[in-house]
């Protein structure tokens, strides 16, 4: 698939700066401005970002392969329109991808990123799934962001930003949502979120546990499923909905330790140990109770990029003199 755009390698860079997370604002601008011009654009998209999400697992055991597949594809970019058809670019991006599929499969057992359509109804549709162990993030047709926490979903029908913008939501998901005429709809098992533009957290894994939103940004309007009650949400808010639907709590939080999971470092400048361990616990989907009053102010600097909980847990007894345990389901800190 060739993208309608006189400047192919100036699109190619700033797709590869947005998966990358390093696009600048005028980037991304620009970026959704060339999604909106044409359906070709957009499946140009899909396919770099289906391919590199592949690529860049392979990343993590055999840097080689990944260096090969990303030449082919500069290749097939670079190649002018006449040469190269649309179904031959097709193939070779799915040659890659399924490569990398096979390859991760070997490995982990796990795909990090699907993309496929969807049988059932009338209508196709699209659902990108999360490994286990890996959270990813997407753009969708409307140029909304979101980002999947592991092991979750999100559906949205073919239709999708032409009558409506509504997805439904398995598990953890980011979203940074566009602004736009039509509202934005996130479905779960037991609520629905109505927003136009807005950044919120939605952590909805089943229908066995609590449903859990988050605003960081803008306004959303939850609504309970099999119930006539609704809510309108400003920044700070979060709402629980238990599995049964008078279970509900409304509190104000920090939204920012809801959404500590999806970023890719979390940098502490002399912060609170109570602070850390709030995003620790969100990041990692534990519980930790730090059994020292005097250490909850106890400031610590400290950067969290790629560590596991044992070697964070081991970062903060060597800053803050703090032994850990486990108890039951939770990891306590004491002195």
């Amino acid at each position: 698939m060739t993208p309608k755009n006189p400047d192919q390698k100036h699109i190619k860079e700033i797709i590869l700066h947005f998966l990358e997370g390093i696009a600048t604002d005028k980037e991304v601008s620009i970026l959704q401005d060339w999604l909106e011009e044409s359906e070709a654009n957009r499946q140009f998209f899909d396919e770099m970002n289906n391919t590199f999400h592949a690529t860049v697992t392979l990343h993590r055991f055999n840097h080689p392969m990944v260096e090969n597949a990303w030449e082919k594809v500069s290749k097939i970019i670079d190649q002018p329109s006449d040469v190269t058809t649309s179904r031959q670019r097709s193939l070779y991006f799915t040659a890659l991808k399924v490569a990398a599929t096979v390859c991760l499969l070997a490995v982990t057992g796990a795909v990090l990123f699907n993309l496929f359509p969807h049988s059932g109804g009338q209508q196709g549709g699209t659902i990108v799934r999360s490994s286990e162990v890996n959270n990813t993030k997407i753009l969708l047709p409307d140029s909304s962001t979101v980002w999947l926490n592991a092991s979750s979903s999100i559906e949205y029908g073919a239709e999708f930003n032409k009558t409506a913008r509504e997805v439904t939501l398995n598990g953890e998901a980011f979203f940074d949502v566009k602004k736009g005429g039509k509202s934005f709809i996130v479905r779960t098992e037991n609520m629905q979120v109505h927003v136009k533009g807005t950044r919120f957290n939605v952590e909805a894994y089943n229908k066995n546990s609590n449903t859990k939103t988050t605003l960081e940004e803008g306004k959303v309007e939850l609504y309970v499923e099999g119930s006539n009650k609704s809510f309108t949400m400003t920044p700070g808010d979060q709402i629980i909905v238990g599995t049964e639907h008078n279970d509900i709590v409304v509190r104000k939080v920090d939204p920012s330790n809801f959404s500590a999971w999806k970023e890719e470092q979390l940098v502490f400048d002399n912060v609170p140990l109570s602070t850390i361990l709030a995003k620790l616990e969100n990041r990692y989907k534990v519980k930790i109770t730090l059994q020292s009053p005097r250490a909850k102010h106890e400031m610590i600097t400290m950067t969290i990029e790629h560590e596991d909980l044992d070697e964070v847990l081991e970062m903060i007894k060597l800053s803050s003199q703090l032994k850990a345990k486990v108890e039951k389901d939770e990891i306590v800190l004491y002195e």
